[in-house]
């Protein structure tokens, strides 16, 4: 494969990672559409996850940080993914743990894509604020619910 079709096999990737994981957002009220939404973005997830890893071996131009930007947007989704499979919620005991480490990942990865976006060329410049916008979402979603869980009539 060329760097110009890695690159874009990396867009593509996030762009349905990202649409599913907002539909999966969109259909939380019904169970099963939520759990296969889940599924299908979990699964895009890591298959972007693994090219954006391959790509680094295989682009030598400054459009690497493409794929390091978004090796660093995934890797707080996957954080998250794993403890909503693991069913951390309100009753965990030391949730407080998971919630911490993706905080410092988070934020650490706002770090890096931010680094990333000064280095990217053309327009694929536009990317690395996109996963800004998504990974400031996942924050958002994260304050509100840790905040929601340590209130005293919650649970």
């Amino acid at each position: 494969m060329t760097e110009k079709q890695l690159l874009y096999v990396n867009l593509g990737g996030v762009i349905a990672f990202s649409l599913f994981m907002l539909l999966s957002f969109a259909t939380a009220e019904t169970d099963t559409t939520h759990r296969v939404m889940i599924v299908i973005s979990e699964i895009l997830g890591g298959l972007t996850l693994i090219s954006a890893i391959i790509s680094l071996s295989y682009i030598k131009s400054e459009q690497r940080f493409v794929p390091i930007s978004i090796i660093a947007f995934l890797v707080a989704w996957l954080i998250y993914a794993i403890g909503y499979e693991i069913g951390i919620d309100g009753t965990t005991k030391f949730s407080w743990i998971w919630f911490i480490s993706l905080y410092i990942i988070l934020f650490a990865g706002f770090y890096i894509i931010r680094i990333c976006y000064k280095k990217v060329l053309g327009y694929y410049k536009l990317l690395p604020p996109f996963l800004l916008f998504l990974n400031g979402m996942l924050f958002v979603f994260l304050l509100f619910i840790h905040i929601w869980w340590q209130l005293p009539f919650s649970g």
